[in-house]
């Protein structure tokens, strides 16, 4: 496997696993409804893509990379001072529409920096974007 596969790989199971922590995050502050609905949804979809992308690393005999605690914390500590003041349903689809316009900025550009990258690597990649754009549309409706 080329050294940009293994890059865009382990950038794709970063994201998604940024993606998982933060989702879970949000989805339990929420009480019923159709964004926590929508929410368990798009989180059966990164952890798919986390999947896949530390599946095609094992079979690469590479070792998948975690994002590192700190960050995780970090990402958790910001969520809790964002909802302190507002859990509304509203402002948690504010929350992961603006996570998910993060998202397919750094995706768009590893993908250019990644420009080699194999077909099958570059079609998670594309598949997490595509994933990315589905939550910002889907968010849109509740802002």
């Amino acid at each position: 496997m080329k050294e940009t596969d293994i890059t865009l790989l382990q950038f794709i199971r970063q994201n998604a696993q940024m993606g998982t922590v933060t989702l879970s995050k949000l989805k339990d502050m929420l009480s019923d409804g159709i964004v926590k609905t929508i929410i368990g949804n798009q989180l059966d979809e990164y952890n798919e893509v986390f999947e896949g992308a530390g599946k095609m690393l094992d079979e690469a005999g590479e070792e998948a990379k975690n994002v590192n605690g700190f960050m995780q914390t970090m990402a958790e500590t910001m969520i809790d001072m964002q909802a302190i003041a507002d859990k509304s349903s509203s402002h948690i689809a504010e929350m992961v529409l603006l996570g998910s316009t993060r998202g397919v900025i750094k995706i768009l550009r590893h993908l250019r920096e990644q420009k080699d990258a194999s077909i099958a690597v570059s079609g998670l990649a594309y598949k997490l974007l595509y994933i990315e754009q589905t939550n910002i549309e889907q968010m849109k409706r509740f802002l």
